[in-house]
């Protein structure tokens, strides 16, 4: 009977709902009341995670305005700053390293900061404990302690940078040959006179205030130079910016050179070359002023890419008819025409180019006939990179400069394969003179230079402040280029196939072709110039050098 009263009594509270919401509510408040605990303390943590890393940020920035007094002083600035802003009986910990922080893309942003050196940055580590209220029910502990960290640089404080270009001289100019020349580069015809030349050489252009008026055009955000070098432009747009910013200087040249040059496509990053393209370090890097005239001949140089040209050069006297064909290659390995660097990246190259000359004598050898004689002069591209600069005592920039490898010959090659670099080109012997078959003159000679190393330029306050070219010329070239060749050259004197040598007619073809040898000069050197190209020769100028003031710097959160 017991046992089964009490099965019953079961049964029947099995089956009893009465108190269920009760139960539920008492259930469901309890979790509620963990759930309003935790954010109580999940608040609180919040709150003081963002007082610490405030105080942090603080700290970095006290630090990085007394960097020039050393770390002891920075040390102390960013205590007392974190104790200002966090009790000091909740601060633990508060770490200071002074350091070099260059902020560079290609570097993760965790990574840009690096202890020692000469220190332009301050990193502030601050380790404080936030208190916790009911945590100490669930977690057993009362307090969780919080470490942020700030890094603070001064604006002004990263490494100066020097801006360096390379091929450009232009102290002689011809203006029929510069506008066959850009004709060429262009694809469109080219007419200014030499007065307009004259006037785009003296025209300063700021390149920081051409390159940000630009991107207002391209719709690039001033001062986002990563996406600015990385855009694709039409010459004739930008050359469009630049007339503009000559507020009429040009006389209206630069406005014809935009139409002519419309449809060249030029990478920016082909043309102006960084080694740190963060917005302060570039922005003071390119506040520095170039040529016109050579900003508009690297630009066209650059985006026409591999030319070959035909130029009329005209026929000075001593010859009968003088025919030149100018082969531009591209720069290697993309090189820009000019760099804003702190160090010695990038290499910045000339272009590669040949220069195929036939000239045929006025006057006939020995009564026989006249002379041809074809000349190939094949550079390769000469190199500069910066070596070191200098802010105190006296502003300096060293560079490290290698003239390219050149060589002139005199023989015949195929007119065709100009233009194709990939192929070295190999002159054969060149007849000079034939008659009927009776009597020929073949001759040869090659002047190679090289330099195995690089040399140093200095280029001093003065030379930066007048943007002074300076040429590293190789060691192994003495004399005229053509004038050299022409000395060391080899003549075979064939009669009736039989290859007996006249020395009569080998001194007489001497006697008739050393005088051309300086005025075949007079009429190449000006070409090579336009293109800043010589034989075993490099032009460079330094345009200008940036040396930030750390005292008058205004530091600012980078991390």
């Amino acid at each position: 009977m017991i046992r089964g009263a009490a099965r019953l009594r079961l049964a029947r509270f099995r089956r009893n709902r009465d108190g269920a919401v009760a139960v539920m509510a008492a259930v469901a408040g309890g979790l509620l009341c963990l759930f309003t605990a935790a954010v109580v303390d999940l608040g609180v943590l919040a709150l003081h995670t963002r007082r610490v890393q405030g105080a942090a940020d603080l700290a970095a920035l006290s630090a990085a305005r007394v960097l020039e007094r050393g770390e002891a002083p920075a040390r102390s600035a960013a205590d007392g700053t974190v104790q200002a802003n966090v009790s000091p009986e909740a601060v633990v910990a508060v770490s200071t390293v002074l350091g070099v922080y260059r902020p560079d893309p290609g570097t993760p942003r965790n990574q840009r900061f690096q202890p020692g050196g000469s220190a332009n940055a301050a990193r502030v580590e601050v380790a404080s404990p936030a208190p916790l209220f009911f945590a100490p029910l669930l977690l057993g502990r009362d307090r969780v302690v919080v470490v942020r960290r700030a890094v603070a640089a001064r604006v002004g404080g990263a490494p100066p940078k020097a801006m360096i270009s390379i091929g450009s001289r232009l102290a002689r100019l011809d203006g029929g040959l510069v506008n066959q020349l850009l004709g060429a580069l262009t694809g469109s015809k080219v007419s200014l006179s030499l007065m307009d030349y004259r006037r785009l050489i003296d025209l300063d252009v700021n390149l920081l205030g051409f390159t940000d008026a630009l991107a207002v055009d391209l719709g690039v955000e001033v001062g986002d130079y990563d996406r600015l070098l990385a855009t694709q432009v039409d010459a004739g747009r930008a050359l469009k910016v630049l007339e503009a910013l000559a507020g009429g200087k040009d006389g209206g040249a630069l406005g014809r050179l935009a139409s002519a040059s419309a449809g060249v496509e030029v990478k920016l990053g082909d043309l102006i070359g960084a080694d740190v393209q963060a917005p302060d370090g570039l922005r003071q890097g390119l506040d520095a002023s170039v040529s016109a005239l050579d900003l508009v001949m690297a630009l066209l140089e650059v985006g026409a890419g591999p030319r070959q040209i035909a130029l009329d050069l005209g026929v000075p006297a001593g010859l009968a008819d003088l025919k030149t064909t100018l082969a531009i290659g591209e720069r290697p390995n993309r090189s820009p025409w000019l760099t804003v660097t702190a160090d010695g990246r990038p290499v910045i190259r000339t272009a590669q180019a040949r220069l195929y000359v036939r000239a045929r004598t006025a006057q006939s050898l020995s009564g026989l006939a006249r002379v041809e004689l074809p000349i190939l002069i094949d550079l390769a591209a000469s190199e500069a990179r910066l070596k070191s600069l200098s802010c105190d005592p006296a502003r300096s920039v060293e560079v490290d400069v290698r003239p390219g490898l050149a060589r002139a010959s005199i023989g015949v090659v195929d007119e065709a394969r100009l233009h194709d670099f990939k192929t070295a080109l190999v002159p054969r012997q060149a007849t000079l003179l034939s008659v009927l078959g009776l009597v020929s003159v073949a001759a040869k000679a090659d002047i190679e230079v090289a330099d195995a190393g690089f040399r140093p330029l200095r280029f001093d306050a003065a030379d930066i402040q007048a943007q002074r070219i300076k040429t590293m010329t190789s060691r192994g070239l003495v004399g005229g280029l053509v004038a050299s060749l022409l000395q060391r050259l080899e003549v075979t004197v064939n009669v009736i196939g039989l290859g007996l040598g006249l020395g009569d007619l080998t001194k007489a073809l001497g006697l008739l072709l050393t005088p051309l040898g300086p005025v075949l000069d007079g009429v190449l050197n000006p070409v090579l110039d336009l293109l800043g190209l010589k034989l075993g020769e490099a032009d460079v100028a330094v345009h200008g050098l940036s040396c930030p003031d750390q005292q008058r710097s205004t530091p600012r959160l980078v991390g």
